[in-house]
């Protein structure tokens, strides 16, 4: 599990330290940086996966925008004004509960004429630690050399000519950065915490995706705004034991009016329907799709599949996660949505401006935790974990959505 991320020098982030739970929430008010806190994760996730185009960020739920404007815009010299001066790489540093040493991404906006206007990205993984270090593969640098050779003069290349070559500094010095390169992101790729962080998304769920059903991702089985649901849905269908089905009926218990959902066969699937059943309904009407279904009901089937679902991330987040729900409805899913993370082996981090989803929460609970995201006084967004509340000398606890409000927490606006 993912215990510790750093973040330096991405959008309204300078420098960030961010220790998730199994389940954590950002709260804060609009603009203070909660999604960038997310995109700097993905970022990560995508210079792991060496897809850093703007294509690829797009759907990983990045919000991509002239490469200026993806680093901090803060001026690292106290009387300066100039962009020109500002550090053009993005760091991200992650720990795990599976790694020895931590794990460094450096992506970096390319330059060529040396005055940060990007023309794309390239990232680079770092490490640090004797245990990493200790397991690089010694057999592959040979391997390499061999290759190298080949390149520059060809399979019969003279050997004096190549040892000459070899020995220059310059190709030195290229050589070793190349083996430890390829060495370490060869021996890294092995830890599963960096398997989940590959395929970190940000998802945010659209009415228009999940009524529609007809639009797929080109991240599978589910996209980001919610694209595939149906096909993942036909395609869970056929778990041993049906256990997904039965699971996925038993969570949407929380709509009052709502029976059953009947997982769409293959046909179902390409008509794009999804048979949903209203208990307080005739027979003969009972059965409607999801084109008739409240904006509610279709959020919470895509929450629950998300977490229910073995095909899904294992690591990833939701953004605004109350759309469209009940304030009473957002305290119980926050709390069944905990419950699920933790039975089906997930980590997620979730924003939201409602109160409400806060109440779901049980801090004296470690692997639940809340962090009020906010600007401190010079702009750059900062974080600060919340502990569980004391009880007052009536004995009652205050509800977190009430201290909230109250502005006992941080994170409401302060200028009006």
């Amino acid at each position: 599990m993912i215990e510790e991320i750093q973040i330096e020098n991405f959008k309204s982030i300078s420098k960030l330290t961010l220790k998730p739970g199994r389940v954590t929430v950002l709260i804060g008010e609009n603009g203070s940086g909660k999604s960038n806190i997310l995109e700097a994760i993905a970022f990560a996730a995508a210079a792991s996966a060496d897809k850093l185009d703007d294509e690829f960020l797009f759907t990983r739920g990045i919000r991509v925008t002239d490469e200026n404007w993806m680093t901090s815009a803060f001026s690292p010299e106290p009387n300066s004004n100039n962009r020109h001066d500002i550090e053009p790489t993005i760091r991200i540093v992650m720990k795990a509960s599976d790694l020895a040493a931590p794990v460094e991404w450096r992506i970096i906006r390319e330059a060529p004429d040396g005055l940060h206007k990007g023309n794309g990205w390239s990232g680079q993984i770092c490490s640090s630690g004797e245990e990493i270090a200790s397991k690089l593969a010694e057999p592959n640098f040979p391997r390499l050399l061999k290759e190298m050779a080949e390149h520059w003069f060809g399979r019969d290349a003279d050997s004096d000519k190549l040892k000459t070559f070899l020995e220059q500094d310059e190709i030195k010095a290229t050589i070793a950065g190349i083996r430890l390169s390829l060495e370490k992101n060869e021996v890294i790729s092995r830890y599963p915490s960096i398997i989940q962080l590959r395929d970190f998304l940000i998802y945010s769920p659209e009415n228009s995706a999940l009524r529609s059903f007809h639009e797929e991702g080109a991240i599978k089985p589910l996209g980001t705004r919610g694209q595939g649901l149906l096909k993942l849905l036909q395609s869970s269908r056929n778990e041993p034991g049906n256990h997904f089905a039965d699971a996925l009926n038993k969570q949407l218990q929380l709509l009052s009016w709502l029976e059953n959902i009947q997982l769409p066969s293959e046909t179902d699937a390409i008509q794009g329907r999804l048979g949903i059943k209203d208990r307080w309904l005739v027979d003969n009407l009972a059965v409607f799709d999801q084109r008739s279904a409240n904006e509610g009901f279709l959020y919470l089937l895509f929450y629950f599949t998300l977490f229910l679902s073995r095909q899904t991330p294992a690591f990833f987040a939701v953004d605004n996660l109350e759309n469209a729900l009940n304030p009473k409805l957002c305290a119980e899913l926050m709390r069944t949505l905990t419950g699920l993370a933790r039975e089906n082996d997930k980590q997620a981090i979730f924003t939201t401006h409602n109160p409400a989803i806060l109440d779901g929460l049980n801090l004296k609970d470690d692997s639940q935790r809340l962090y009020v995201v906010r600007r401190d006084s010079k702009g750059r967004t900062v974080v600060n974990r919340v502990s569980a509340p004391r009880p007052r000398p009536d004995g009652k606890t205050m509800r977190l959505s009430e201290a909230f409000m109250s502005g006992m927490l941080g994170g409401l606006p302060e200028h009006f």
